[in-house]
């Protein structure tokens, strides 16, 4: 079965928050917003705590109890046949729906859902599903899934104790193999003759103290009490030498000599690695195919730029495949991959309450058409530094590299000219769109994720094209709704919106050359130049996107800017042209939820 559901309420530092997951689950945002805290939630939903202590009440408010609910969906006949599961199913739906309350001071309520809607509510209504172990559930314990938790800062020395996951799995493989070797067999015979031995014994000083303790109990029962002796040499073998080794040029060395990064691999690498030994050489025996979550923080940590790439496709391959699901917090872009199928990114930030939000996208981009949902993807694919939009506070988008290195050349003379904050400068992000068909696109993204953002394009009227031909009026038209998209999508949220009148080149001095590469031509010309040498209308432009206010603002609305074109041509495409509806090119998400908002 698959998590595709979680909500967490008053936990720490989180009021009330649903997340939806994913086989990947990414969970980005600035410092101290609870990213770490949604990962905690979860182990606590599946462990064994009948009881929360005060301190984990969020602000400390035990008035309100903390609850956790989860949905799961992709039910095996197997695990819907599971005590703690069979009487558990959600009727309409065919979902486990489960939630577990905590109020303070008080043994935790278990419960699951088995009738109405799918909600994460707090009602009593279809919350009747008993798992089987009192109010308290136990039984849904061994259903739930098992949760690996792998925190930011840990010495993995812990993890190679005897009762942590790893060890455990790690013995169940050697116990299986170490069974059927014939000198164990040989040694267990040997064993059971002992303990035989043992056991039927006539030791004086042993029947001495059994006499004594029968004497204690005989006023309460009649019962015989004799000490066996159990021996089970396989467990003391795993127990007692069990330990992984590192083969470095010849030196052997231990786990916690390793540095931090192969710590953290090496833990995944046992899971992956019991997986597929279950998966190809046995059928997996009741209780050991338990649904498997790994709830990593900053997977990029301690790892080499290189490694952290690929530490992140196998981490992505293991959950596509179906070896576990990643729940994971990250402040790296390059661990994002929404390129792909079954991949979802929630950023939290906190509102004027401070209060955690959510946003959140997934890799369906929000019911993008497939055309330019494939657009997207392969923007993302290939121009890694696209995933900035999500963790910036301020992000520039522009149609191509020459545009970024004049809002960055430019940028940096206005911070040394004491015009614009470094720190606003170092935290605006900006964006190659790769032309203007895809950064509508973008723009759709963004707004249903609420980054705020500044729009640069080129206007693209022209009379003649790259061909020098005359353009057409259908051509033109096209050129007319693009750029009305763009000016429709900026205004949703809010967005600044500006214009190159022709092209970036076109708004350069005479004494400007394009040269073979018109990226290094506009990086050689700019970085020679004072701001008060250079352009006026360009460095107006980026001055408004960095938010730096002007004494006249700029207005590049598309009903000014046409004003400035006139032939006869162009003409008649304004006059034919007609806006496309908005439900054409506009996905709204937040619309939808603020509806569902005021519903609730």
């Amino acid at each position: 079965m698959k998590l595709t559901k979680l909500t967490i309420r008053n936990f720490k530092g989180i009021k009330e928050l649903s997340l939806d997951v994913e086989n990947i689950s990414v969970i980005i945002g600035p410092n101290n917003c609870s990213k770490s805290t949604v990962l905690e939630a979860l182990c606590k939903f599946g462990s064994s705590d009948s009881k929360l202590d005060k301190s984990l009440y969020h602000r400390h408010d035990t008035s309100r109890s903390i609850a956790f609910h989860a949905t799961f969906t992709d039910l095996t006949e197997e695990e819907i046949s599971l005590h703690g599961i069979k009487a558990s199913i959600h009727e309409p739906t065919g979902n486990f729906i489960v939630r577990s309350i905590y109020t303070y001071d008080e043994k935790v309520e278990r419960a699951s859902k088995l009738s109405g809607s799918e909600e994460h509510d707090l009602d009593e209504a279809g919350w009747n599903g008993k798992m089987g172990g009192g109010a308290g559930g136990s039984h849904f314990l061994n259903a739930f899934p098992e949760v690996i938790y792998i925190p930011a800062v840990k010495n993995a020395s812990d993890d190679i104790k005897d009762s942590s996951p790893y060890m455990k799995t790690l013995s169940a493989l050697y116990r299986d193999v170490i069974k059927g070797l014939d000198e164990y067999k040989d040694a267990q015979q040997k064993t059971e003759l002992l303990q035989q031995k043992i056991n039927s014994h006539d030791n004086e000083k042993i029947e001495f103290f059994e006499e004594e303790v029968q004497g204690f109990l005989k006023e309460v029962t009649s019962t015989k009490i004799k000490f066996n002796i159990d021996v089970k040499p396989l467990d003391e073998i795993l127990s007692t030498s069990l330990k992984p080794n590192f083969d470095y040029n010849g030196l052997e060395t231990l786990l916690n000599h390793q540095g931090n990064g192969v710590q953290r691999t090496f833990m995944l690498s046992i899971l992956k690695g019991f997986k597929l030994y279950m998966k190809k050489y046995q059928s997996e025996e009741k209780g050991t195919n338990r649904p498997l979550i790994i709830a990593i923080e900053e997977p990029e940590l301690y790892l080499h730029p290189h490694l952290a790439r690929v530490f992140k496709d196998t981490l992505y391959s293991l959950a596509d495949e179906g070896f576990f699901q990643v729940l994971a917090t990250s402040h790296s872009p390059n661990f994002i991959d929404l390129a792909k199928p079954h991949r979802t990114l929630a950023r939290l930030s906190l509102d004027e309450e401070k209060n955690v939000k959510v946003s959140q996208v997934n890799s369906d981009i929000y019911g993008l058409p497939v055309q330019e949902k494939e657009k997207f993807q392969a923007l993302l694919r290939f121009n890694p530094y696209v995933n900035e939009i999500f963790f910036a506070n301020n992000v520039i988008l522009v149609e191509g590299d020459t545009e970024v290195i004049a809002l960055k050349l430019i940028g940096e003379k206005l911070v040394s000219n004491k015009d614009l904050e470094s720190e606003v400068y170092h935290r605006t992000s900006v964006i190659n769109c790769a032309g203007k068909g895809t950064m509508y696109v973008v723009l759709n993204v963004l707004n249903n994720f609420g980054v705020n953002y500044t729009c640069i394009h080129d206007y693209d009227i022209t009379e003649f094209n790259k061909k020098n031909e005359k353009k057409t009026v259908g051509s033109l038209k096209k050129v007319l709704t693009l750029n009305h998209k763009i000016e429709k999508l900026c205004s949703l949220k809010g967005n600044q919106k500006f214009v190159f009148q022709y092209t970036f080149e076109e708004e350069m001095p005479s004494d400007y050359e394009k040269g073979s590469s018109k990226s290094f031509a506009a990086y050689e010309y700019l970085q020679e130049k004072q701001l008060e040498e250079m352009p006026n209308r360009l460095v107006n432009i980026i001055k408004s996107s960095y938010g730096i206010k002007l004494e006249q603002e700029l207005d590049h609305s598309n009903a000014t800017v046409l004003n400035y074109y006139n032939w006869d041509t162009l003409n008649e495409a304004k006059e034919e042209w007609t806006p496309p509806a908005d439900d054409d090119y506009i996905i709204s998400v937040w619309k939808e939820r603020s509806e569902q908002n005021i519903m609730i």
